[in-house]
C-alpha cells in the first residue's frame, strides 16, 4: 500500500512538475484598484463603454498572468561549477540554465541565499535573496552560462545555496518565481602566508637536494664542438670572434623530494596560520618543480608533482578540521 502511494505521489509530482509562486505586485494592485474604480464609475453611469473598458482591462491581467507564469515555467536549473580559489578571493560560479520550449524567456532574475536555517515565518523564508544578474534573453532550446560571484571568507566548502528565479514579465503586473535547491560546493583554499622559509632538511628526516642536468632554462657556458651536436646550438658570435668551433649548453634545476610536515609549523600558535604557511609552502615547492608530500595529524599525501598534486595538497588543507 505504501509503495502504490509512493508511486502516485511520484507520478503525480513529475505531472506537476516544479513548483512555481505567483503574486500580484504593486503596480498589479494598483491596476486593480482601478479595475475596481472604473466599474464602479460604469455601473453608477451605466455607462457601455466603461463596462467594455473594465472588461477589457480586466482580460487583458488575466493573460498578462498566464503570460507571466509561462514564461518562468520550463526554465531547468542544469549545473553549476566553480574552480577552487584561495580564501579572500571570490568564488565565480558558473551556472547552466536551459530553456527547453520553443519560446525564448525574457528578463529572468537570478538570486541566491546561504543560509537554509528553517523558520516559521514564511516572509523570512522568501527573503534574504542576493540578486546577482537579470538575464535579458534565454534563447529558447538553448542552454544558458551565467556568473554567479560569491565572497570566499573562509576555507573549506563554499556552498552555493538556494537558487531563485524570478520575472515580472511582460507587463509588471505579477512577479512569479521559482526555487532550486542544489548541493553544489567550491573549495576555498587557505590564504598563502607566513614568514617561515621552505625547509631544507629537518630532524624528521626529510631531505631535499638539486643538481644541475642538460635542459634548456639558463645559459651555463660554452663546449667545444663534437661530430653530431645540433646546428642550433653553435655559437656563432664566438666563431666569428675567434674561429673556434663551440657549442652553448644550458642547464635545468631539477628538484629533490621534500615531505611538509606539520611539525614544521609546530611553533605557529594558529591552526590558521599553520595552514596558510603550509598552503604557500605547496605553492613554492611547485613553482620549484621539486616532488614534494604532505604529512598532516589526519592524512598522509606521498610525493608527486604537478597540478593535480597541488590540488590534492591544497584540498586537503582547506578540509582540514
Amino acid at each position: 500500500m505504501t509503495r502504490a502511494l509512493s508511486r502516485i505521489y511520484q507520478k503525480f509530482t513529475h505531472v506537476r512538475g516544479r513548483r512555481l509562486f505567483i503574486i500580484p505586485t504593486r503596480f498589479g494592485f494598483v491596476y486593480a484598484g482601478f479595475l475596481i474604480l472604473i466599474l464602479l464609475g460604469a455601473i453608477n453611469y451605466s455607462n457601455s463603454m466603461g463596462h467594455v473598458l473594465s472588461f477589457l482591462l480586466g482580460s487583458l491581467g488575466l493573460v498578462a498572468m498566464l503570460h507571466t507564469y509561462r514564461n518562468l515555467a520550463k526554465i531547468e536549473f542544469i549545473q553549476a561549477y566553480a574552480d577552487p580559489v584561495f580564501c579572500g578571493q571570490s568564488v565565480n560560479f558558473n551556472l547552466v540554465f536551459a530553456n527547453s520550449v520553443s519560446q525564448h524567456c525574457y528578463q529572468i532574475e537570478v538570486a541566491s541565499k546561504q543560509n537554509k536555517s528553517p523558520s516559521w515565518n514564511p516572509f523570512k523564508r522568501i527573503s534574504g535573496y542576493k540578486v546577482h544578474q537579470v538575464i535579458p534573453k534565454l534563447n529558447s532550446e538553448q542552454n544558458t552560462h551565467i556568473i554567479v560571484a560569491l565572497a570566499g571568507k573562509q576555507r573549506g566548502k563554499q556552498p552555493l545555496g538556494h537558487i531563485r528565479i524570478a520575472s515580472q514579465f511582460p507587463l509588471g503586473l505579477y512577479n512569479v518565481w521559482s526555487y532550486f535547491n542544489n548541493d553544489y560546493t567550491a573549495i576555498i583554499y587557505p590564504k598563502p602566508s607566513g614568514q617561515l622559509t621552505l625547509p631544507v632538511s629537518s630532524e624528521h628526516g626529510q631531505k631535499f637536494h638539486h643538481h644541475q642536468q642538460k635542459g634548456l632554462d639558463d645559459f651555463s657556458g660554452f663546449n667545444n664542438y663534437r661530430t653530431g651536436d645540433p646546428i642550433h646550438t653553435i655559437a656563432w658570435k664566438a666563431v666569428a670572434r675567434d674561429k673556434v668551433l663551440r657549442t652553448k649548453q644550458f642547464t635545468s634545476l631539477q628538484g629533490g623530494q621534500l615531505m611538509l610536515l606539520w611539525q614544521d609549523v609546530a611553533q605557529l600558535k594558529d591552526t590558521e596560520a599553520r595552514l596558510s604557511q603550509l598552503c604557500l609552502w605547496v605553492i613554492q615547492a611547485e613553482s620549484a618543480g621539486m616532488s614534494y608530500g604532505l604529512t598532516l595529524p589526519n592524512s598522509t599525501i606521498n610525493y608527486g608533482h604537478g597540478e593535480q598534486h597541488r590540488h590534492r595538497c591544497l584540498t586537503a588543507l582547506a578540509l582540514y578540521d
